[in-house]
């Protein structure tokens, strides 16, 4: 009798362990799923930025429309900085992601754009807003991962 209850033991155990892994695999599979949405997406905006843009050089003038795309660049970034404080970026993902925006930050036309909403005509509108961005700006290693040690160590952060 003793032998079977340790073989049932043992057996549940090897299944909790498999259910353990099982749960950590599909939330992992689930930050990947949310990180290649958020990649799709800039690509999406990549898209549309001017052919100067893609090659660094810079238009004489800023079109509205180049404006519009460099928002929603800026958008994007900062929707993406949310995500990694809530969590759903992974540490692999994350030091490419923030190294892109830097880099980005510093091109036209987006950096024709940060600099009116960061100390611009924009800057009263936009005061409220950008706040992991402006945070990121200041500091090239700032990381707004603010989760619990246990959900990094389950999520893999």
């Amino acid at each position: 009798m003793r032998a079977e209850v340790t073989m049932g033991i043992i057996a549940l155990g090897i299944a909790a362990l498999g259910l353990i892994f099982g749960l950590a695999s599909a939330m992992r599979a689930r930050i990947k799923e949310v990180e290649d949405v958020y990649l799709q997406h800039y690509w999406e905006i990549l898209d549309r930025l001017p052919s100067a843009a893609l090659v660094g050089q810079r238009n004489r003038k800023t079109s509205d429309g180049d404006r519009r795309v460099a928002r929603l660049y800026l958008r994007l970034c900062e929707d993406e900085l949310q995500l990694r404080a809530s969590g759903w970026v992974s540490r692999w993902t994350w030091p490419g992601w923030r190294n892109g925006m830097l880099t980005q930050l510093g091109k036209w036309p987006i950096a024709d754009e940060w600099q009116r909403i960061r100390c611009g005509d924009l800057w009263t509108t936009t005061r409220g807003q950008y706040t992991h961005l402006r945070k990121l700006d200041a500091d090239p290693g700032y990381d707004p991962l603010n989760v619990r040690w246990i959900t990094k160590a389950w999520r893999r952060l």
